[in-house]
C-alpha cells in the first residue's frame, strides 16, 4: 500500500506553517488476513503533509492521502485477493504535549497525538471470499477514523526529525471485498521523516532579527545590528554607529558622538590641542597672552598685551641689544641696558640737586607701578624743573637682591621707565630726562635706626628710582 497524506506539524506562532515528508509502511487487518506485526507483510509508502498552528496545544491537520490497496489470503483452500486505489482527503487536530503545561515548549523530545476523520474515495476489485470466489468491482465511498501518535526531535531552527504510528479504521469492510463476518477493515503503520517549518517570525525592519526578540524593531534599512536587533555602537557611548561621526571614540550627542576632551566646543578630531581649552581661530589651541602665538609654541606665554612678538611669542628686540622693544627706549639703536637700550650719552657729570625734594621714590615688591606717595614726590620734582629750565634730571632704577639678575635688570628698567613717563605726562620734555637702569642692589645697607626694621622694610630701600638734577648746556 502506498500512502500520500497532507497533515500539519506546525511548531509555533513564529512558524505557523510546516511541511512534513516521510518514508513508511502500512499493514492490513480484515477478513482476508491480519498482517499486524508481521514483518513479511507490509506495504511501503510515503507521506507529504502541511499544518497550521492554532495555539500552544493544538495544530490543525489538513491533507490528502493516496492508498494503493493490496490484500490477499487463503480461505477454504482457495486464494482470495483484492487490489484498489484510494484517495482520502483528511482533517485532523493534533494535541502537542510540549505545550508548556505537560512538557516545556522547548523540550528536546516533542510528543504529539493526532486525531481526526478522512473521507475514503476510490475503486477496489478482486475475488470475493463471501461470494464463493466470484469477482467483484465496486466504488469506495466511506469515512475513516484516524489516530496518529508520534514524537519529533529538533535538529535546527526550522527542521525536525519525527517518528510516528498511524492507524486508519474504516467504517465499512468493503475495501477488501470480503464481508463474511462484517468485520470492518483496519490499517496500521509507522513513519520516519522530516518536518520543515515554513514562514518564520516577523521582522518588520528586515534586519535579520525577529520582532519577538528585536529590542529595536524600527532600525533603518541597511544598518548593521547586534544580536538584539539594535544598531551597533562600538564605542558604547549611546549613539549608534550609523549616527556616530566618531564610532570608535566615546563622545557626546551634541557633537554627533564625537568627544571634546577639553570642553572648548571643538571636537577632538578637529582640535589641534585636544587636551587644552582653546579658540576656534586657532583650531582649538589656547593663546593665553593674546599675542597670536598659541601656547604650545609660545616661549613667552605671559607677554603683556599690545607688545609685538616674534614667531615664538616673545617680544621683539629689533636692534639686538638684549632689551626687547617694549622696554628699549631706542629700539632701532644698539645701546646698553643701563641706558635702557639707548647709546651712552656724553659724560656731563651728576651734580647734587639743590632743593628740598626727596632724591628717590619707592616701589612694592615685584612692582613698577607708582603709588600716591611716589607721585607726590615726583610732582615736587616737576615743579622744580619748571622753575629751573636749565636743569635736567637723571633717573636710575634699582631692584632688591631677590630674584634672578636678568629679571631684576628688566624690573629696574621698567621702574625707571614708569618714572620717566610720569614726568613726561606732567609736561617735562623728554630731552630733559636721562635714564639708567642699574639692576639689583647686591647688599641692603643698614644704618642707625634700622635695627628694628623688618626684612621687607629694609628691602624697600632697594626697590627704588633715584634721581639727580644737573645743569647742562647744550
Amino acid at each position: 500500500m502506498f500512502s500520500i497524506s497532507l497533515k500539519s506539524v506546525a511548531q509555533d506562532s513564529d512558524y505557523p506553517w510546516a511541511l512534513k515528508m516521510s518514508y513508511g509502511f502500512l499493514q492490513y487487518r480484515g477478513e482476508l488476513n491480519n498482517d499486524f506485526f508481521d514483518a513479511g507483510n507490509r506495504t511501503h509508502g510515503g507521506t507529504f503533509a502541511v499544518s497550521r498552528y492554532l495555539n500552544p496545544s493544538l495544530d490543525l491537520y489538513m491533507g490528502l492521502n493516496y492508498y494503493n490497496l493490496q490484500f490477499s489470503s487463503i480461505i477454504n483452500d482457495k486464494n482470495y485477493a483484492a487490489t484498489g486505489h484510494l484517495i482520502s482527503p483528511e482533517l485532523m487536530f493534533g494535541y502537542k504535549f510540549y505545550n508548556g503545561y505537560v512538557l516545556p515548549e522547548k523540550s528536546k523530545v516533542k510528543p504529539y497525538l493526532g486525531v481526526g476523520l478522512s473521507y475514503l474515495a476510490g475503486v477496489s476489485k478482486g475475488e470475493s471470499a463471501d461470494l464463493n470466489g466470484d469477482t467483484f468491482s465496486h466504488t469506495i465511498d466511506e469515512v475513516s477514523f484516524n489516530v496518529t501518535p508520534g514524537v519529533k526531535f529538533d535538529v535546527s531552527k526550522r527542521a525536525s526529525l519525527f517518528m510516528e504510528i498511524n492507524m486508519l479504521m474504516a467504517t465499512t469492510d468493503e475495501l477488501d471485498g470480503a464481508s463474511s463476518n462484517r468485520e470492518n477493515d483496519k490499517y496500521a503503520g509507522a513513519r520516519l521523516g522530516l518536518v520543515y517549518k515554513l514562514g518564520g517570525p516577523k521582522d518588520q525592519d528586515n534586519d535579520g532579527v525577529p520582532d519577538d526578540i528585536d529590542e529595536c524593531p524600527d532600525t533603518p534599512p541597511g544598518v548593521e545590528v547586534d544580536e538584539k536587533g539594535c544598531p551597533l555602537d562600538r564605542d558604547k557611548d549611546g549613539i549608534p554607529d550609523y549616527l556616530d561621526d566618531c564610532p570608535d571614540d566615546p563622545g557626546l550627542p551634541e557633537y554627533n558622538g564625537c568627544p571634546d576632551t577639553d570642553g572648548d566646543g571643538i571636537i577632538d578630531k578637529y582640535d589641534d590641542c585636544p587636551e587644552l581649552p582653546g579658540l576656534p581661530e586657532y583650531n582649538g589651541c589656547p593663546d593665553t597672552d593674546g599675542d597670536g602665538v598659541i601656547d604650545p609654541n609660545d616661549l613667552c606665554p605671559d607677554t603683556a598685551p599690545g607688545i609685538v612678538v616674534d614667531e615664538y611669542g616673545c617680544p621683539i628686540d629689533s636692534d639686538g641689544d638684549g632689551l626687547t622693544d617694549d622696554v628699549d627706549q631706542c629700539p632701532d639703536e644698539y645701546g646698553p641696558m643701563e641706558y635702557l637700550g639707548c647709546p651712552e650719552p656724553p659724560d656731563v657729570g651728576w651734580p647734587d640737586m639743590q632743593n628740598e625734594t626727596s632724591p628717590e621714590v619707592y616701589f612694592e615688591t615685584d612692582k613698577y607701578e607708582l603709588d600716591a606717595e611716589a607721585e607726590v614726590e615726583l610732582d615736587k620734582m616737576v615743579k622744580y624743573l619748571f622753575e629751573n629750565p636749565m636743569m635736567k634730571i637723571r633717573l636710575y632704577g634699582f631692584a632688591d637682591p631677590r630674584g634672578t639678575t636678568d629679571y631684576n635688570d628688566i624690573l629696574s628698567a621698567r621702574r625707571v621707565e614708569a618714572v620717566k613717563k610720569y614726568l613726561m605726562r606732567k609736561g617735562v620734555p623728554e630731552n630733559r630726562i636721562m635714564v639708567k637702569a642699574l639692576g639689583e642692589i647686591q647688599e641692603v645697607q643698614t644704618g642707625e635706626g634700622t635695627e628694628n626694621m623688618t626684612i621687607d622694610e629694609k628691602f624697600k630701600k632697594a626697590r627704588k628710582v633715584q634721581f639727580e638734577t644737573f645743569f647742562f648746556m647744550p
